[in-house]
């Protein structure tokens, strides 16, 4: 077949089923780092699609799953546009089906499943400064936690540097958008198209989504189209992307056939060409390369020209085409720069990788860094150099030569010695190095290159520059660390920084009753990890507040790297102590004198890249008259991102966590009540098989309370008694709304804690979510409360009896207040338990 030409779109044809193989195969693994490779004639067909014209289109919205993938997909893979989605926040206000994060830390997992669905539609991802503080019904509430200056500067400079031509709104900015961050985005989305379309450069249209408004839309763009490249459609492709929002239970069905994504024209520039919106998205948008004739002219036969079982034929175009663009600094021609160098060496069959001996380094170690690069085509190329970029004020040394010929086949390796500095800061995101300013991260100290971007650059890069066909190119790669997995074969890490030794303290909140049997001594553990090299021996020091026991001071010693020691330490609370909030903490020192306070964990998950966050080496102890009552054994069914059994423990319940053998085949009658968590009838189905088991302990004088549940708990039928959940549900985001106590006289608010205004104060983010709606008589509702504006909601805390037993169902956020040490929320839930006796 040598010197049979193929047409470019038979080329995407003949590559589906093979791509389609390869993004299936990938399966959980799409988030975490790979092994080098061009991406062969798949990528060099997107980057060929993507050179030529300036298309840009920004998708604005408020939250990661706020995302169109359909329309992302469409725009990237199928029109070779340069296509971002700018979501306000990171989701950090909502829940987490797959672990325990939530806040700052849920935020980094959702930016990461967006840069998981990124990699499938090929589309970019940027950012604002908003921290998501959870639900809220207008906009006028949300503009108090995000001032709108300040969040729209965040999206003219994310549109500034992205120059779109179109701007895309989720949103429409009225009431109709429900959620009042989803108002925002679409209020900031136009706001940003008027103060901007009469500019230069400014965005020339905007849209707004229409999927769901058929009759205001102006344009309709067929996401059931076939992608010869993937043999999926772009419908399927992003149902791909969405399943990747797994924290938020999102998984998609991949439907083949018809799919219309729907857009309505809001607004366009004066004087743009076309009228109305005949002309398609793109109509009336200068997309032209202007001078540049030739350059399109030499990619335009590229792709023309490119046959799949010999992409290398391509190169002299390609080569011709970088010399035509020439050596401009614009936006314009770096971008086109960047993806013609990444067309040519795939073309050529030119890899690069670079590769560290250790993924957790610390200050002052040397580390080895390997670049290779492979030359897999039939011609010859040359190295011109390899540079190792770093963090300012790490040092590097060069172990070779950094040029030289690279055969047909061949390849080179050039080798570094690179040292961290001393006093090199821990890995975090940078967004999460201040605290937050009310709702708002603080970027003050952030570069104006990284401010909005979904994380900082790499640790250490590869800037190598190649000569291939006699065309100069340079490539670049981050730097990560390898190891054989003797089940999965290689994995890859980032490299991160860390200190010396780590040190952990758990649990990291006490709530600590001041009198009565729960107020005695109470133990946690302070873990020491080494993170050196080799042996190494840690003072280990516990600072207590004045009048405190002061605690001796303790010695450990470790063989290897990555080796951890445990110390428990007992602390009695003093004589008279009052109410308040006290801290303890702990620290580490090594030879040297360096102090290592705080912990980096990592989070990690199949379907995303692993990311540290820097846990304080501290336990909060607050201390609080709370009684509770006396409970030998309470079950507990942990729910989603459920760390209530931890906060119950440390205040003196004694919680035992029910597995599916304790559900199945355990006794039940031995506990003095079983807790059900949030969302546990969704996670577990253990308990959802033995639902029954559950309801019998009640009926024979057990207290069963179930903690906020959602719609397969109505649907599945698991309460004694019928209930409903509203669609949308109802609840209470305003934390400190008033609380009306519908039985003043009911035991709840009495015993064994007296429940008065004071415990509905300091709530965070919200009173409740997933009320009842409707219920049988046999229920007794207990609380009223309600959003300024809404109508009264009863149907947060429902009790019943259930033959000798005690059934309660209640829609207060009891997964975030016991966790945040919310005082009264403490009490009440101890009144709860009380119930059963």
């Amino acid at each position: 077949m040598r010197g049979v030409r193929i047409s470019f779109g038979l080329v995407r044809r003949a590559l589906g089923v093979g791509l389609f193989l390869t993004i299936g195969a990938a399966g959980t693994g799409m988030g975490q780092l790979g092994p080098p490779g061009t991406g062969g004639v798949a990528a060099l067909v997107n980057s060929l699609n993507a050179l030529g014209a300036d298309k840009r289109v920004l998708v604005i919205g408020a939250h990661p799953d706020d995302e169109d993938t359909e329309l992302l997909a469409i725009l990237s893979r199928g029109l070779g546009a340069q296509a971002a989605y700018l979501s306000l926040s990171r989701g950090e206000g909502g829940q987490n089906l797959i672990g325990p994060e939530l806040g700052a830390e849920l935020g980094i997992i959702r930016t990461e499943e967006l840069l998981a669905a990124r990699r499938l539609d090929g589309a970019r991802q940027h950012f604002t400064r908003a921290y998501d503080f959870g639900f809220s019904k207008t906009a006028e509430e949300s503009f108090r936690f995000w001032p709108r200056d300040s969040l729209l500067k965040d999206v003219l400079d994310v549109i500034r540097r992205f120059r779109p031509q179109v701007l895309v709104s989720i949103f429409s900015g009225t009431s109709r958008d429900g959620h009042g961050q989803h108002q925002v985005a679409g209020a900031l989305a136009r706001q940003a198209f008027e103060i901007l379309k009469d500019s230069t450069w400014g965005p020339a249209k905007l849209y707004r989504s229409a999927r769901f408004d058929t009759a205001g839309s102006s344009l309709t763009l067929q996401g059931g189209r076939l992608d010869p490249l993937t043999g999926q459609s772009f419908h399927q492709l992003a149902m791909a992307g969405r399943s990747r929002h797994r924290s938020q239970d999102m998984g998609q069905l991949q439907e083949p056939g018809p799919s219309l994504v729907r857009l309505a024209l809001w607004d366009k520039r004066d004087g743009g060409r076309g009228t109305g919106d005949g002309g398609g998205l793109f109509g009336g948008v200068d997309t032209v390369l202007e001078g540049r004739a030739r350059y399109v002219a030499l990619v335009d036969s590229a792709r023309a020209a490119l046959n799949p079982l010999h992409p290398e034929a391509l190169v002299p175009l390609l080569g011709r085409a970088l010399a035509a663009l020439g050596d401009g600094t614009g936006m314009i021609e770096t971008e086109q720069r960047r993806l013609l160098s990444q067309a040519l060496a795939a073309a050529a069959g030119v890899e690069i990788d670079g590769v560290a001996d250790d993924w957790t380094v610390v200050g002052g170690q040397r580390v080895q860094v390997e670049a290779t690069v492979w030359n897999a085509g039939a011609a010859g190329a040359r190295l011109d150099d390899v540079q190792v970029v770093t963090p300012a004020g790490w040092t590097i040394e060069r172990l070779d030569q950094p040029s030289g010929p690279i055969a047909a086949g061949a390849v080179a390796t050039r080798r570094f010695v690179v040292t961290v500095p001393a006093d090199a800061p821990r890995s975090q995101p940078y967004f999460l190095r201040r605290p937050l300013v009310g709702s708002l991260y603080n970027w003050s100290a952030v570069p104006p290159d990284v401010k909005g971007l979904p994380f900082e650059p790499p640790l250490l890069t590869l800037d190598v520059r190649l000569t291939v066909a006699g065309t100069p190119v340079t490539l670049t790669r981050e730097v990560s660390y390898r190891y054989r997995d003797q089940a999965d074969g290689e994995i890859r890490r980032p490299l991160l920084v860390d200190c010396a030794f780590d040190v952990a303290v758990t649990p990291g909140l006490i709530v600590w009753p001041s009198d009565g049997p729960a107020s005695g001594p109470r133990r946690f553990t302070v873990t020491v990890t080494n993170r050196t090299r080799g042996g190494a021996v840690a003072a280990l020091a516990v600072g207590t507040p004045r009048g405190w026991a002061v605690l001796p001071r303790d010695t450990v010693a470790f063989t290897r790297e990555d080796e951890t020691k445990s110390v428990t330490v007992t602390l009695a609370l003093p004589p008279a102590v009052q109410p308040g909030v006290v801290q303890v903490r702990a620290s580490a020192e090594g030879v040297g004198g360096r102090r290592c306070e705080d912990a980096s964990v990592v989070i990690d998950y199949p379907h995303i890249r692993p990311r540290p966050v820097v846990h304080p080496s501290a336990v909060q102890i607050q201390v609080a008259r709370i009684a509770l009552p006396a409970l030998s054994h309470v079950g507990y069914v942990r729910g989603a991102a459920d760390r209530v059994p931890e906060a119950l423990t440390a205040v003196g319940v004694p919680v035992e966590i029910l597995d599916a053998d304790s559900l199945a085949r355990g006794s039940l009658a031995r506990y003095d009540a079983i807790v059900i968590g949030s969302r546990a009838y969704e996670t577990d189905p253990a308990l959802v098989a033995n639902n029954g088991r559950i309801l019998a302990y009640a009926r024979d004088g057990g207290l069963v309370i179930v903690e906020y549940q959602q719609y397969p708990f109505i649907q599945g039928g698991f309460a004694p008694y019928p209930l409903t959940i509203a669609r949308p549900h109802d609840r209470v985001t305003d934390e400190g709304t008033a609380i009306t106590l519908l039985d003043p006289n009911a035991v709840l608010f009495h015993v064994p804690n007296e429940i008065g205004p004071a415990d509905w104060q300091g709530w965070v983010q919200e009173r409740g979510l997933y009320f009842a709606h409707d219920w049988d008589s046999a229920y007794t509702p207990l609380l009223e409360m309600h959003d300024s504006g809404d109508p009264p909601l009863r149907g947060g805390l429902l009790v019943s009896r259930v033959g000798k037993g005690t059934y309660v169902y209640t829609a207060l956020a009891f997964f975030r207040q016991l966790p945040a040490g919310v005082t009264g929320a403490y009490r009440l839930f101890a009144n709860l338990l009380a119930l059963g006796k």
